[in-house]
């Protein structure tokens, strides 16, 4: 069954800084095993390399080219597909915020990749993101949690 993966989940599974790398790292290792398409979207992309690279959120940050370079084998992996706006996207959006209308802040990224999944039929995510679960159409899957 096909399944998005969050920021978190790429942030964790290639900076070995966090307590979390070796446990996400392994469940995406054994996520890359299974035939399934994952999904995940420029947004999750830029998301990654903003926080990777940022010298207040780690300790060691990437370098850019070292970011990239990292993000590069799901660039080029067929199992791997990028989700992209439909042209209903602003409808779909509205409709997303109507049932979560004191959504603001960083919550809004959440309710733009929500949307992208729900517009490509995707029911499942992996995140370490709790605030995945308040969107109904979701299943959460959190590498960390048994």
């Amino acid at each position: 069954m096909a399944i998005a993966l969050d920021t978190n989940i790429f942030i964790y599974a290639h900076h070995n800084q966090f307590p979390e790398h070796k446990k996400v790292r392994s469940f995406l290792e054994q996520l890359l095993k299974v035939p399934d398409s994952i999904y995940w979207s420029w947004q999750v992309y830029y998301e990654y390399l903003r926080i990777v690279t940022h010298p207040k959120v780690l300790v060691v940050p990437f370098s850019l080219a070292e970011a990239k370079k990292g993000l590069e084998p799901y660039l080029d992996n067929p199992q791997f597909q990028i989700l992209v706006e439909t042209p209903e996207h602003a409808a779909s959006f509205q409709e997303i915020c109507a049932l979560l209308p004191s959504a603001r802040g960083n919550f809004i990224h959440d309710c733009h990749y929500a949307t992208l999944l729900k517009e490509h039929g995707i029911q499942r995510i992996m995140s370490t993101d709790t605030d995945f679960k308040k969107f109904g159409f979701l299943e959460v899957i959190n590498p960390l949690v048994p």
